[in-house]
């Protein structure tokens, strides 16, 4: 081992505990990024390589029926790798004396050959026998059931009938069930067909031989399956072509993970002040010795690799101590993300670039926060060094701004003296307080972005003015319908609307959204009107457009004309209005006064907006069911705005938790280089720390003033993170909700989190400070004052 090297080993070990304090918060950066790139690095492959396994359907064709001709057809297409026929139902599913759930149906003809977005068998039966009912793996919570069970399911022109859930599988296609509060079942033609429906599977997935992941080849080949089916005399309802290569929740997860990632290197850079600290300290402390490598012969860059060996072993040491925590917390976020998204992990596999990325930034973040210590410290002649007294020569006092506050009365003098300590090395406190503030600041963010989102949720949910929205299997008279509401007592009030969907007829061509024909002076939805205006009396082809469609399609705007298809017409409206709908879907609304006098629908209704008295959603629930069913109708589903507004929270609990861990990790750092600068604060104070107890200061006194400076710190740094949480949580709230949700957010400030922060920023400067002052105590004042 060569002299150099020993003399920084050796200055490593003299200040360990420093030492320790310092590559700790390193290795937190280390650790954070570490967890953050491998959780996303397996987390991508997993999702996708999972949902490929599947082989998602390249494209769905919804047509009036397959007949086993055109489907012979359709898979001698040499385009065609496989082509199978399905239908989806939407019904309702309940266990025993439960109450009834939303219930998404999937009819399949052969569960042994899939070969279309496959089904994975979890437990019990596989394939289903004729009543036999299988429930997607999530959706078991949904349904409140388990394997073995009868559970009554009811479609919209079949009987209830009893069925035995026989089993579980796994469908990565399909949203998480606990999000979106539905159950997804899986039945034969023959259950089908015991359900009292026509045995018809009017859907055709498509999987395309090659260049699957090419979108207009896709669609092209779609068109060309279209061609063959409405040559047979097929109505072609509506061809979807989805994202290729993309779980539908990708985006939402990416998102998160590369926010997280970011966060920890950011948690790195911050660190880096703490090296910069302590090489500063350790290089002012070893001027002579500078001086005499140089007085012996030693060049600036043999002194400077010295102390650079000394911030690479902080570096490898931080790596060592960081990896392994750091790939066991990624291997957490993939298990949580894997049961958030429903998805299997078949492996934990780290990518090397992971490695690299890692080694290569924890090796350069102490090197590159020491450059600067290093190369000041030096440059100081031989002269210079073995004269230099160890006291800085810009000590408090000398400036203008030091003297002022050396003016300032009617504090305590242990306060007074806290606070001039505290400026006498103003980059290091600076930089200490810059770690505490952003720790407050993200922390606080994260309770501002709470609230605005649980305000903005308030916001809209205030506009719906009913408690249950129930759709019907079918249109039905306003007549039977005001029966039905008149034979429940639970019913406060409820208005009839109908559900269309509705999209841009070719070439514009885009997906379908729902539509929604209601009363134009309705008192079950108050539009948040942004731009125009709202329905009036005498509205016929009038349309109002959500934000969220708005935005999708520029051309809905205000004042323009609009051409749009309903069922098998297409129709010119007028775009009357924007309404303001944060994070809900694109839908649009039409005055049903149009479908009433156009639309041949006068008096009928295929869906009910409701309010209940006394807050009695479930009476009401099941006693209109009982009291339709006596007019001959069928509730289809039946969702209450509570069951909708656990669905939003679901989707943004993840940004909560990431933020506030965040916030967390920061705050640690933070605490860490408190307890840093305390340390070097206390060491170069050493002499004085003598001379207050050769004066008559007692070890309690002393311990108080260390205290007190660490709190004064933390102090402003408090008021730093106070003043710029509004405008950072804003922005960042915004940026991060409308990249995720495509939607914007109302503002609000938690001032709830002003009080938190400000008793954590207490809590991190006693625990900060009582390691450095307790060391402070503990010196002897002959020890103190023979220091050097």
């Amino acid at each position: 081992m060569t002299a150099p090297l020993r003399k920084a080993l050796r200055d490593v070990w003299q200040e360990r505990t420093r030492t320790a304090l310092v590559v700790l918060a390193i290795a937190l950066g280390i650790a954070g990024l570490t967890a953050g790139l491998s959780s996303y690095a397996i987390l991508v492959r997993e999702l996708n390589r999972g949902y490929l396994e599947t082989e998602p359907a390249s494209a769905i064709l919804r047509t009036d029926f397959v007949d086993d001709a055109s489907l012979k057809e359709v898979r001698a297409i040499p385009e065609v790798k496989a082509a199978e026929p399905r239908r989806v139902l939407n019904g309702r599913i309940k266990a025993g004396p439960g109450q009834w759930r939303s219930l998404v149906l999937f009819v399949v003809q052969d569960f042994s050959g899939i070969r279309v977005s496959k089904l994975v068998p979890q437990a019990g039966a596989w394939p289903p026998a004729a009543g036999e009912i299988l429930i997607e793996r999530d959706a078991m919570q949904v349904a409140h059931a388990k394997v073995g069970d009868l559970v009554t399911v009811r479609t919209a022109r079949g009987q209830d009938v009893s069925l035995r859930l026989s089993g579980t599988v796994k469908d990565v296609g399909q949203a998480q069930a606990r999000m979106e509060n539905l159950v997804y079942g899986y039945v034969t033609l023959a259950t089908l067909s015991q359900l009292g429906e026509t045995l018809v599977l009017d859907q055709l997935h498509l999987l395309v031989a090659q260049d699957g992941f090419n979108e207009a080849h896709v669609r092209g080949v779609a068109e060309q399956v279209k061609g063959v089916l409405e040559a047979r005399g097929h109505l072609v309802k509506r061809l979807d072509v989805p994202a290729p290569v993309k779980h539908p929740h990708a985006d939402l997860m990416s998102l998160l993970l590369l926010v997280m990632a970011s966060f920890a290197l950011f948690v790195l850079l911050l660190s880096g002040a703490l090296v910069l600290n302590l090489m500063t300290a350790l290089m002012a402390s070893q001027v002579r010795q500078i001086g005499v490598m140089k007085a012996v012969g030693g060049s600036r860059a043999q002194i400077a690799r010295i102390y650079f060996a000394q911030a690479l072993v902080l570096g490898i040491a931080a790596i060592a101590v960081a990896v392994g925590p750091g790939l066991w917390g990624g291997r957490a976020i993939c298990r949580a993300m894997a049961v958030f998204l429903n998805f299997d992990l078949a492996s934990f596999a780290v990518p090397l670039w992971v490695f690299a990325c890692i080694g290569l930034t924890g090796l350069l973040a102490p090197l590159l926060s020491a450059a600067w210590p290093v190369w000041k410290g030096t440059k100081v002649t031989v002269r210079e060094a073995l004269t230099d007294y160890g006291v800085s020569r810009n000590s408090f006092g000398t400036s203008a701004s030091d003297r002022r506050l050396a003016g300032v009365g009617g504090l305590a003098r242990p306060v007074l003296l806290a606070l001039r300590n505290a400026l006498r090395r103003r980059m290091r406190v600076a930089l200490t307080m810059v770690t505490l503030a952003l720790g407050g600041l993200f922390f606080m963010t994260a309770l501002n972005l709470r609230a605005s989102m649980i305000g903005t949720l308030d916001a809209l949910f205030s506009t719906m003015k009913f408690d249950l929205s129930v759709s019907l299997s079918e249109m039905a008279s306003a007549e039977q319908v005001e029966r039905a509401v008149r034979a429940t007592p639970s019913i406060a009030r409820a208005e009839g609307w109908i559900a269309t969907e509705g999209s841009f007829p070719a070439p514009a061509g885009g997906e379908r959204f729902p539509v929604f024909a209601m009363p134009p002076k309705t008192q079950m939805l108050q539009l948040n009107i942004v731009s125009g205006r709202d329905f009036q009396p005498g509205d016929t082809n009038a349309l109002i457009a959500s934000s969220a469609l708005a935005a999708k399609y520029r051309q809905l705007q205000a004042g323009k004309s609009v051409r749009l298809r309903m069922g098998p017409v297409v129709q010119e409206w007028q775009v009357i209005g924007i309404a303001r709908q944060p994070f809900s879907p694109a839908v649009a609304y039409i005055s049903r006064a149009y479908l009433d006098e156009a639309g041949g629908h006068a008096g009928m209704s295929n869906s009910l907006r409701i309010a209940v008295r006394d807050g009695d959603v479930e009476g009401a629930r099941a006693g209109l069911d009982k009291s339709l069913e006596a007019e001959g109708l069928r509730a289809l589903t039946s969702n209450s705005k509570a069951d909708s507004r656990t669905s939003f929270d679901q989707h943004m609990l993840m940004i909560y938790v990431v933020l506030i861990v965040l916030s967390c990790i920061i705050g640690g750092v933070g605490g860490l280089g408190l307890m840093t600068t305390m340390s070097l604060n206390v060491l170069e104070r050493r002499r004085e720390m003598g001379v207050l107890r050769a004066l008559g200061a007692t070890p309690r006194v002393v311990w108080l003033l260390v205290v007190a400076e660490g709190t004064v710190i933390c102090l402003a740094s408090w008021e730093a993170a106070a003043l710029l949480s509004w405008p950072l949580s804003r922005g960042l709230g915004r940026g991060l909700v409308l990249h995720a949700f495509r939607s914007g957010m109302d503002f609000t400030f938690e001032a709830s989190g002003l009080a938190v922060w400000l008793l954590v920023s207490l809590l991190l400067a006693v625990l900060g400070s009582f390691v450095p002052a307790w060391n402070a105590t503990r010196v002897t004042v002959r020890e103190a004052l023979a220091y050097e």
